[in-house]
């Protein structure tokens, strides 16, 4: 039987806390720390919490006026409970501030893609592509949600990218799965 996404800000907080208590304490962020691979901040750590404080609905806002649209319900929702997440599913979510499109934020990499006449079907998607979560570094992962893809419910369409894998981004319904399926033990 499969868990429903969280969607409200309720259903966040209760998916949120149930991840970070498991998650906080595991083995695989204990034996990270051990290799001086720092996954989660030691600020976090001491707070007991991987998240961020909520952003608040007018920091919200803005970040929808700089970009041009409005979130979708389950992303929205999520930065009212947290703006931003540190190892969730391998990436960090940004605070809503650095988020902002995959092609401004990661130019070169865009443009190196774009070279490739296999890829153009690809690059119309992820031109459009708002960048919310990245591997920090590590081997190339990327958190994305479409903006030209809305269903009507409101929600975009998730996708993540492994582009070191030479694979086509993997979709989502929406945030909330592509968060869920993350984190699936």
């Amino acid at each position: 039987m499969t868990t429903p996404s969280p969607t409200t800000v309720a259903e966040w907080r209760a998916f949120l806390n149930d991840y970070n208590a498991r998650h906080i304490t595991s083995d695989e962020v204990r034996q990270a720390i051990e290799e001086h691979r720092q996954v989660i901040s030691k600020e976090r750590l001491e707070a007991g919490w991987a998240g961020a404080e909520p952003a608040g609905e007018q920091v919200i806002v803005a970040a929808e006026e700089r970009l041009g649209v409005r979130f979708p319900p389950s992303y929205r929702n999520f930065l009212q409970v947290s703006d931003g997440w540190e190892d969730i599913g391998s990436v960090n979510l940004f605070q809503v501030d650095a988020i902002g499109w995959f092609a401004d934020l990661d130019a070169e990499l865009f443009e190196a893609w774009s070279d490739l006449d296999s890829f153009e079907e690809q690059l119309t998607v992820l031109k459009r592509c708002l960048l919310v979560g990245d591997d920090d570094g590590g081997s190339g992962c990327y958190w994305l949600l479409h903006a030209d893809s809305i269903g009507d419910n409101g929600e975009w369409t998730a996708y993540v990218w492994w582009p070191g894998d030479g694979d086509d981004p993997e979709p989502h319904h929406d945030f909330a799965a592509m968060v869920q399926e993350a984190v699936r033990p």
